[in-house]
C-alpha cells in the first residue's frame, strides 16, 4: 500500500515564503512540492499560469497553491477600491463573514436616534450593494469589534469610509446575483 501511495504523488506548486493577500506572485514566491491527494493543486508545469497573478488570500510558506487562491484580476480591480469597516458585533451577521462573501453596506443611525421620527430606520440608505468581502478579522460571536475589508465601487469608497469612521455602518450578507 505504501508503494502505491508513493506512486500517486505529483509535483505541484507551493509557496516558498509568506504571500499576503493582494500581492502579485513572482516565480521566487513558488517552490516545488511532491504531494498526493490535494484537489485543485497546480502542477509545476503550469507555473506560468500562476506567476503574475494576485493572491486572493494570505498564503503561508509551504502551503500548496490552488486555483481558488489566485486571480488574474488585480485586487481591487479597475474602478474599485478597498474600504475597511470597523463594526460592532451587532452590525455584522452573527454567523460571521468570509472572504468572497457578498454584502450590502448600510448606513445606520447613531444610538441617539428619535425612534418616533426616524426615516433612517424605515428607509435606510444603502451605501454599497454587492460589495465583496476581501478580509475579516474578529468574530461577532466573540462580541468583539469585527474588522471587515470590502471591495466597492471607487466612487462610493470615500462615503463608506466616512460613515465607517463615524461608526454608522452595518453589513448585510446577500446572495450572489448570478452575474
Amino acid at each position: 500500500m505504501l508503494f502505491s501511495q508513493l506512486g500517486d504523488r505529483t509535483d505541484v506548486l507551493a509557496v516558498s515564503a509568506d504571500v499576503a493577500k493582494g500581492q502579485v506572485i513572482t516565480e521566487g514566491d513558488l517552490q516545488r512540492r511532491s504531494i498526493a491527494g490535494v484537489d485543485g493543486a497546480i502542477p509545476v508545469e503550469a507555473i506560468d499560469t500562476v506567476v503574475g497573478t494576485t493572491a486572493k488570500v494570505d498564503m503561508v510558506a509551504g502551503q500548496i497553491v490552488t486555483d481558488s487562491m489566485v486571480t488574474r484580476d488585480p485586487v481591487p480591480g479597475d474602478g474599485q477600491a478597498t474600504v475597511g469597516l470597523s463594526l460592532d458585533a451587532a452590525r455584522a451577521p452573527s454567523a460571521g463573514l468570509s472572504a468572497g462573501d457578498l454584502v450590502s453596506v448600510v448606513a445606520v443611525p447613531s444610538g441617539t436616534v428619535d425612534l418616533g421620527a426616524s426615516v433612517a430606520l424605515d428607509a435606510p440608505q444603502i451605501l454599497a450593494r454587492g460589495a465583496e468581502v476581501l478580509d475579516v478579522k474578529g468574530s461577532p460571536t466573540e462580541g468583539a469589534t469585527v474588522l471587515v475589508t470590502v471591495i466597492v465601487d471607487e466612487d462610493d469608497a470615500s462615503t463608506i469610509a466616512a460613515y465607517s469612521a463615524a461608526g454608522l455602518v452595518a453589513v448585510v450578507e446577500t446572495a450572489p446575483t448570478g452575474d
